[in-house]
């Protein structure tokens, strides 16, 4: 865990259990990581958390005036031009807000990293959402009921997907793959680590029902939506394989699916129309996706130091997700290979 995502913990460790000035004051040590990385707005929010926790909230949002503001070096030692920024962002009307893409940000509510989840919404007090976060508490509310939607098929114009910023080649292959498929039953499938949830992720907008059928159907499938059956597990091999314009593409029979997934009713393994597979990434991938996550954390790092690393994450079960995290415990800073 990185050294602010643990402060953050501990400062909502504390408020749960009603220790409010503890509380307010991991909530302030975040306030000094983020001005020492020069994100002023960030570190206000964690002002103004740390002043919501002491119950010093604000009685209007256009006024502060009666909200006392300590002196620069009574309590925070920020300095004049901070504090002038603090007051700013206090009178700022509290919404919810796109989130800064340059932030080293994750989900409030499932922890994971902007990486995997795709852009994140921003809360007034420092909270972020990710998209499938928002649509889950949406639906335990009631208060975000689905429209009633038109039925899926083939050939739909309406779904669209975007590419991750960087993409491994399985969730390329994927997102290709699906367009022109445009399944009603899709079933994605591949190990811990292969890019898959970042890859959901990155599809949530679209009106589909995502399912995770790792060990079980969990839920009866939405027969007015398109449906992806998400399982971790081994890629069964292919009952054929086709030469295409697109290059060579797998066919999965019912048979090959079926002993495959015995979990799941045969009903619906013979309904699915659209298999991709996440294979495990090789070292190539994971050192093109080092890159692409060193430069968005802000580490200057040697490819030899950078291939150091893959090498460490190959050892594990885990690839990208370990890849993820052990980019996210290297502070910012300049790093070349050890000898």
């Amino acid at each position: 865990m990185s050294d602010i995502r643990n402060l953050l913990a501990r400062a909502q460790e504390s408020e749960n259990k009603g220790e409010k000035a503890e509380a307010a004051e991991w909530l302030r040590k975040a306030a000094t990581w983020y001005r020492d990385r020069q994100q002023l707005r960030r570190a206000a929010q964690m002002l103004r958390q740390a002043r919501r926790v002491e119950g010093l909230t604000d009685e209007n949002d256009e006024a502060v005036a009666e909200v006392r503001e300590p002196e620069p070096d009574e309590i925070f030692g920020f300095g004049d031009d901070f504090e002038a920024d603090v007051k700013r962002v206090l009178i700022e009307k509290r919404a919810p807000e796109l989130a800064d893409p340059a932030l080293d940000a994750w989900c409030s509510f499932c922890c994971k990293p902007k990486e995997e989840v795709g852009q994140l919404v921003a809360g007034p007090a420092g909270a972020f959402i990710c998209a499938a976060c928002t649509e889950i508490s949406g639906a335990l509310r009631g208060a975000l009921p689905h429209p009633e939607p038109s039925p899926r098929g083939r050939g739909d114009p309406s779904i669209e997907l975007i590419a991750l910023a960087h993409e491994l080649p399985s969730q390329r292959r994927a997102r290709e793959r699906f367009m022109r498929l445009r399944p009603k039953l899709a079933l994605v499938i591949g190990p811990s680590g292969s890019g898959k949830t970042a890859w959901i992720h990155s599809i949530a907008h679209a009106e589909l029902q995502v399912i995770d059928a790792t060990r079980a159907l969990t839920q009866p499938l939405d027969e007015k939506r398109n449906v992806v059956l998400v399982v971790t597990a081994e890629i069964p091999p292919p009952a054929l394989v086709l030469k295409g314009e697109h290059g060579d593409e797998p066919i999965h029979d019912t048979a090959s699916l079926s002993a495959a997934l015995p979990h799941l009713p045969a009903q619906v393994t013979s309904r699915i129309d659209a298999v991709h597979g996440f294979e495990a990434p090789h070292e190539t991938a994971l050192l093109e996706l080092a890159r692409h996550l060193a430069d968005k954390r802000g580490l200057s790092i040697t490819d030899e130091a950078l291939a150091q690393v893959v090498s460490l994450v190959t050892r594990t079960k885990s690839g990208a997700h370990e890849l993820v995290a052990v980019l996210a415990r290297i502070p910012p800073g300049r790093y070349s290979a050890s000898s």
